[in-house]
């Protein structure tokens, strides 16, 4: 018979076990613990097919009941007698009732109110005893890395088909060659406006050209072209094949955001839509309409400038508006991706953006899909090669959602990032909810950590290889900032709360060049678990 023991009030012990009902850890005469609520649940791994043997410390600070059920069941009923004791309880399981990652519910006969918590008991330790070696386990996200390319291109190229560049802009096919055989990018859009396009066959020449250069493997040519409102602000649209039927924000059936995304639906079309320059004043975004099936990215940088916030270096402030940026979108929880392009009116392909993806397929499928998956990072033009991944099963884009018990049982939370730079790296740094948080410098200036608690000794490794090469560890230690180490559940100056918010991170890394490079963000998801609605206690 194995055993396995879930230590209660250990975030990384019983974090995917709990489900609502239970308070922060607690440590008392060396005993961890977590105090639980009138009705509290957890998901047990219970072997399936046999009888499991559950043992639970408890204690109450008075006399006490506990129900034990499963679904509608009772399944045993506990009577602690004696207040403030720890006692062992234990009872089996009947094979019926368990199946793998089953729900256990808690049911307390007094409540106990202690200052703002509920402390109808204490619950420290579960141990379960089955047999077999090979205990169910919660699904956890994994990062299949295997298979996957980095590929570079711009994904915002304007032709002499744009009527606001002409032939300073050049022909589709200068502008592919160019990119395909001088700047050796695996992959391009010619993104010209819709309006200009719909014309004397104009589209159906540009699909022409397209198809001639696409060639998956080596250079791959997206079908594209720019949705250009001014009331809304504008928006390319990349499409999976070359369709015939192309959208204009003039056309009453496609001149708002969601009526472009209806009927881009309406059409069956494999298609995405990418905002650009949302900080400029002529064309703000508003951020008010969003389709996370259309819109996975936001463009950071182009020709115009950086989006990123209000008052960035490569912003023209002049020309920009408060309130519009991508940090801005970020904030009111839209979950956005980074792209780059050059928008390039007289410029060259690659000009002020540029776009990494991590593809597992070479061919407009396998890009269109790794944006779609925001495994994707902007650059102000200079090819860098960026990695960025989360506790060793979270990259750049990812997101997982989770109970607020799951999440304080993620921290520590290690950050890898390893940059290959085209110039030497000057700075590399790590933001929480767009708040810096820690940083890498090259200078003699040396690294950040936001807490005044943190030891950067602890919490910074570096491993510069060389000026150009260089990889950062950084670690969270705790989504509270007062503490000290990334041992959770130390002597802490105040008393724990759980977590009930989102996070998001992100990287931006600068050369000393000026170029700089930033990864599409993680988002943890906090979705807080919590009972349904009990009636009829009175609290002691």
């Amino acid at each position: 018979m194995s055993k396995k023991v879930i230590r209660v009030g250990t975030p990384r012990s019983d974090g995917d076990y709990i489900l609502y009902g239970f308070s922060a850890g607690r440590t008392e005469d060396g005993i961890t613990f977590r105090l639980g609520n009138v009705l509290a649940a957890l998901r047990l791994p219970l072997m399936s097919g046999q009888e499991n043997r559950l043992t639970w410390k408890l204690k109450a600070p008075v006399k006490q009941s506990i129900r034990f059920q499963i679904g509608k069941d009772e399944i045993y009923n506990a009577s602690l007698r004696e207040p403030d004791q720890w006692t062992s309880v234990t009872f089996d399981v009947p094979r019926e009732k368990c199946n793998g990652m089953t729900e256990v519910q808690l049911v307390a006969d007094q409540f106990v109110l202690q200052s703002r918590t509920e402390a109808c008991f204490a619950l420290s330790e579960i141990m379960l005893e089955a047999q077999g070696a090979d205990w169910p386990e919660l699904p956890r996200p994994k990062i299949e890395a295997a298979g996957m390319q980095l590929l570079f291109g711009d994904l915002h190229i304007h032709s002499n088909l744009s009527w606001c560049g002409g032939g300073r802009n050049g022909t589709p096919e200068q502008n592919l060659c160019f990119s395909r055989d001088v700047r050796h990018y695996q992959f391009a859009a010619i993104t010209d406006h819709a309006e200009h396009l719909v014309k004397d066959g104009t589209w159906e020449d540009l699909c022409e050209t397209l198809e001639t250069f696409n060639e998956d493997g080596r250079f791959v040519t997206l079908p594209a072209y720019e949705w250009t409102s001014d009331l809304y602000g504008h928006r390319n649209v990349y499409l999976a094949e070359p369709y015939k039927k192309i959208f204009h924000c003039m056309d009453p059936v496609s001149s708002s955001p969601t009526k472009l995304w209806a009927s881009l639906a309406e059409e069956g079309q494999d298609a995405i839509t990418i905002p650009h320059h949302p900080i400029r004043r002529e064309f703000p975004m508003r951020w008010d309409e969003h389709d996370p099936r259309f819109q996975p990215v936001a463009e950071m940088c182009s020709g115009w400038g950086s989006s990123e916030h209000y008052g960035n270096v490569l912003q023209e402030i002049a020309y920009s508006e408060p309130g519009t940026s991508i940090r801005d979108a970020l904030t009111r929880g839209l979950r956005l991706g980074f792209v780059g392009g050059s928008d390039g009116h007289q410029r060259v392909p690659g000009t002020g953006g540029l776009t990494a993806v991590f593809a597992r397929e070479f061919s407009r499928q396998g890009i269109l899909e790794a944006i779609r998956s925001r495994h994707c990072y902007a650059t102000s033009g200079a090819p860098i090669k960026m990695y960025f991944y989360l506790n060793n099963f979270l990259m750049m884009g990812d997101e997982w959602e989770m109970n607020q018990y799951q999440f304080e049982g993620l921290y520590p939370l290690l950050f890898y990032v390893s940059v290959e730079g085209t110039a030497p790296i000057e700075t590399i740094e790590l933001f929480e909810c767009n708040e810096l948080v820690a940083s890498y410098h090259s200078s003699p200036i040396g690294s950040l950590v936001r807490s005044a608690y943190w030891d950067e000794s602890e919490f910074l490794q570096v491993d510069r290889r060389a000026d150009e090469q260089v990889v950062v560890q950084f670690v969270i230690p705790h989504w509270e900032r007062y503490y000290t180490s990334s041992v959770p559940r130390e002597t802490l100056p105040i008393d724990p709360r759980v977590p009930n918010h989102d996070s998001f991170y992100y990287v931006r890394v600068k050369q000393k060049d000026g170029h700089i490079a930033w990864s599409s963000p993680i988002w943890l998801l906090c979705r807080v678990g919590e009972c349904h609605r009990v009636k009829g206690y009175q609290h002691i």
